[in-house]
């Protein structure tokens, strides 16, 4: 099974088309897209069970951290192409948290054998350090606030060849990922300022928790939400009656008609740029986009002025997405 996207894909939300009215601009049209860029870390498509492994020395100050890291990371990879265990146990006999014994070629491949996994992903060194402050404000209350900091150190393996002898069988790559977390408060006096916040264990167990939900959402692709706008060509306008049905071509097809005027056949080109986005045909897009600009600049009005800019920066949006390789 694949875990790899060459490309962003996009799909129309379900809130669908709004009319904007501006009294001294273009009436538009407001939909949000959805864009699901590919995951930052990948493994091979033969590879499904990854085994999440404890290699750290106890945090003396959460004895759980290791545990609760890997949970977390198990738990947001649920669901996913990976299919995700956790061997709670440490395999790190060094005795200092700040001291990384990695695993060796031999181990690793015991591992991968014993519990059956395709690739391991090892914490090897995880270390949380909460801190707070509290002091009077300007307006005679109190602020305070906790702050988390938290280092992690990881190793992926997985066997490049089942047939080479070690240590050439093992593939390994190391990943580092470190976060902060703030809480914070306000009150009338210094102890509700304080009480409003979290313990410092609870914010040692957040942190590790959180750490392991977001190094483990790395190997997940993810989706944001954006704005897209359109412009209204008035109520005859067979394109948008076929973008709200998400007859992207057909749209594409209508706006690709002779326009009465320079201001409709900018609007004509901006809408195809989105229509071209929602295909996934980014170049066209651009192109569109690129000539949409050109129409607004031929206009001589500080509205056209203004959506020139508009689309400049959506061209740039454009193109900065991946292309297909």
């Amino acid at each position: 099974m694949a875990h790899t996207q060459s490309v962003i894909t996009r799909c129309i939300a379900v809130l669908g088309l709004f009319l904007l009215t501006h009294s001294a601009a273009a009436q538009q049209w407001h939909t949000t897209i959805e864009i699901a860029y590919p995951a930052q870390i990948t493994l091979p498509q033969q590879i499904s069970e990854l085994l999440l492994v404890n290699n750290t020395v106890a945090h003396p100050d959460v004895p759980l951290g290791a545990f609760y890291t890997l949970m977390a990371a198990s738990e947001t990879l649920e669901g996913s192409d990976y299919l995700p265990s956790v061997l709670e146990t440490s395999q790190n006999e060094s005795g200092s948290i700040y001291r990384k014994q990695l695993l060796s070629a031999e181990k690793v491949d015991s591992l991968l054998t014993l519990y059956g996994s395709d690739a391991l992903l090892v914490l090897n060194q995880l270390i949380v350090h909460p801190t707070t402050e509290s002091f009077a404000t300007q307006s005679d209350t109190y602020y305070a606030y906790v702050e988390a900091i938290a280092a992690t150190h990881w190793t992926l393996y997985y066997r490049k060849d089942a047939n080479a002898p070690l240590p050439e069988r093992i593939a390994g790559r190391n990943l580092q990922y470190a976060d902060t977390l703030y809480w914070e408060s306000e009150a009338e006096n210094i102890q509700e300022a304080l009480a409003a916040l979290p313990s410092m264990e609870e914010a040692r167990n957040e942190m590790c928790v959180y750490i392991g939900e977001h190094l483990a959402s790395r190997f997940l692709p993810q989706i944001e939400t954006e704005d897209r706008y359109l412009y209204d060509l008035g109520k005859d306008d067979a394109g948008m009656q076929y973008f709200a049905r998400k007859q992207w071509q057909q749209a594409i097809d209508a706006w690709a008609q002779p326009q009465s005027d320079n201001k409709a056949a900018a609007y004509a080109a901006a809408n195809s740029a989105v229509a071209y986005e929602l295909l996934g045909d980014i170049d066209s897009a651009c192109a569109a986009a690129e000539k949409s600009i050109t129409y607004f600049s031929a206009l001589r009005s500080s509205d056209a002025r203004q959506q020139a800019v508009n689309m400049r920066y959506y061209l740039e949006r454009l193109q900065s997405f991946p292309r297909a390789n």
